[in-house]
């Protein structure tokens, strides 16, 4: 699991890439599914606690292997990337229970998780069966995990409303102003404000530095959140026309 040889040998779109986001999906949809049993259950906070204990290990996990393979640094292991950032924030949430962090975050920390799961940019490119692989693909299928639980055991879904899309929105405006000078310092590139993960990822969608950034901006963003947003402006719909046909009826009544 710690052998050089399987150095930028992970290809794309097979057998290695498919098996950990199935299995992702897997459990995303087995937490949908006894959603009504884990909300009911006694142990409901303390399975939230140990998802949060197995992601935040799997953060520690990493960096113990770069000090071990001697390529931790502070300009590029510290936990400033989105996927970093939403290891500690799904943690914190899942801990403290804090609904308001979610609804500030959640947008932009389940899509950097999911975009990391759909275009992998492993640092090093290491393919399977390499420590690297399992971890990169077990901590983002545990933020999509977290997500879920939060989401469909927590039932934070219920009030997440459209204006927090633009709330996550500037969040992630707040992190690119508060990281820009912290790359520039640290000679890193956290949030890859400064360049692109590598080949092959999301951000080959949006042209090369700094354009990129400006397409994100001012395309990415809205175009990724309100997709995001459509299950919830769909189920807003479905609440909403029930309350507005039993109001009609109350009127005509009276």
């Amino acid at each position: 699991m710690l052998n050089d040889r399987y150095f930028d040998t992970f290809d794309m779109f097979t057998w290695e890439h498919y098996t950990p986001v199935l299995l992702t999906l897997l459990v995303v949809f087995g937490i949908f599914y006894f959603r009504r049993s884990l909300m009911k259950s006694p142990y409901k906070y303390r399975i939230g606690v140990a998802l949060a204990g197995i992601t935040l290990g799997l953060e520690v996990l990493v960096n113990m292997w770069r000090i071990y393979a001697g390529a931790w640094s502070v300009s590029t292991s510290l936990p400033l990337h989105l996927c970093g950032l939403a290891v500690l924030t799904s943690s914190y949430v899942l801990i403290k229970r804090n609904q308001r962090v979610f609804n500030a975050t959640f947008f932009i920390m389940l899509i950097g998780a999911i975009l990391a799961l759909v275009t992998p940019g492993i640092q090093g490119n290491w393919g399977f069966p390499h420590f690297r692989y399992f971890q990169f693909f077990a901590v983002h299928g545990m933020l999509v995990v977290n997500f879920a639980y939060l989401l469909f055991v927590y039932e934070y879904h219920k009030d997440f409303t459209y204006r927090y899309v633009w709330i996550n929105a500037l969040t992630l405006l707040m992190l690119a102003v508060i990281l820009f000078p912290v790359n520039l310092l640290l000679d890193g590139n956290y949030l890859f404000l400064m360049a692109k993960p590598g080949p092959n990822t999301a951000f080959d969608l949006f042209g090369v530095w700094p354009w990129y950034l400006i397409n994100i901006a001012w395309a990415g963003v809205p175009i990724f959140f309100h997709l995001f947003y459509l299950p919830f402006f769909l189920r807003n719909l479905r609440v909403k026309k029930p309350a507005s046909l039993m109001s009609d009826l109350s009127a005509n009544l009276e």
